[in-house]
C-alpha cells in the first residue's frame, strides 16, 4: 500500500487544511512540553494523541528513548488516545476527523529559533512501513524562519494545508525564528487508509 502511495510523489498535498490563526486561538491556553526532553534542543510539543489522553508529555519523547526506559518496543499506535487539546479546537478536528480510524501518535511541534532535527530517515523498509506521515504547517514554516529539508529539496508549505510526506527519505528541519509550528500526524499504513 505504501508504495502504491509514492507512485504520486513524496510530498504531496491533500485537499484537507484549517484556519491556522482560529487554530492557534483555540490552543493557546495549553502548556507545551520539552519535545525529546532527554535532549537540550530548542523544541517544544503539545499532544493532540497520548497512551492515556493525558498532556503527561510521554508521547513527545523519542521512541527509541521511551521505549528503552519501557523495556520492550514501542511504537506511534501506542498513543491514540485524544486528549483535551482535540475537543477545545473545531479546527484540529477539521483536520483529525477524516483519519481518526488510523490516527496514531499526534502533535503540535514548536520550534524556537535554533531549534532542529539533524538528517535522518525515519523508517528504513518501505516495503514494511507501518504508518503514514502527515504534516500541516500552522506558522512561520517557510524559508527564512524553518527550513524543512527532504532528500535534498527544500519544502514549501502552505499554511494550514495538510501534506503527505515520505519520512523514508532523508530530512531535516533547522528553525531561524520562534514560534514555528507545525502539526505532526501519525496514521497505521493499512489498504483503507
Amino acid at each position: 500500500m505504501y508504495n502504491d502511495l509514492l507512485t504520486y510523489g513524496d510530498f504531496i498535498q491533500l485537499s484537507n487544511s484549517c484556519n491556522s490563526k482560529e487554530l492557534l486561538e483555540e490552543v493557546k491556553d495549553f502548556e507545551w512540553k520539552q519535545y525529546n526532553p532527554r535532549k537540550n534542543i530548542n523544541r517544544y510539543g503539545l499532544s493532540i494523541t497520548s497512551n492515556d489522553g493525558s498532556l503527561n508529555g510521554e508521547d513527545l519523547d523519542s521512541l527509541y528513548e521511551y521505549s528503552k526506559e519501557k523495556g520492550r518496543i514501542c511504537d506511534e499506535d501506542e498513543f491514540t488516545t485524544l486528549t483535551d487539546v482535540y475537543y477545545k479546537s473545531k479546527q484540529i478536528q477539521k483536520l483529525v476527523d477524516p483519519f481518526k480510524p488510523w490516527l496514531c501518535r499526534t502533535h503540535f511541534l514548536n520550534f524556537r529559533k535554533g531549534g532542529y532535527f539533524p538528517p535522518h530517515i525515519d523508517n528504513r523498509l518501505i516495503d514494511k512501513t507501518k504508518f503514514i506521515r502527515i504534516l500541516v504547517p500552522i506558522k512561520k514554516i517557510k524559508p527564512s524562519y524553518l527550513y524543512f529539508i527532504h532528500d535534498g529539496n527544500i519544502l514549501n508549505f502552505n499554511r494550514g494545508s495538510a501534506y503527505f510526506l515520505n519520512t523514508n527519505k532523508q530530512h531535516c528541519i533547522f528553525s531561524y525564528n520562534d514560534d514555528c509550528t507545525m502539526l505532526v500526524m501519525n496514521l497505521k499504513a493499512t489498504d483503507d487508509c
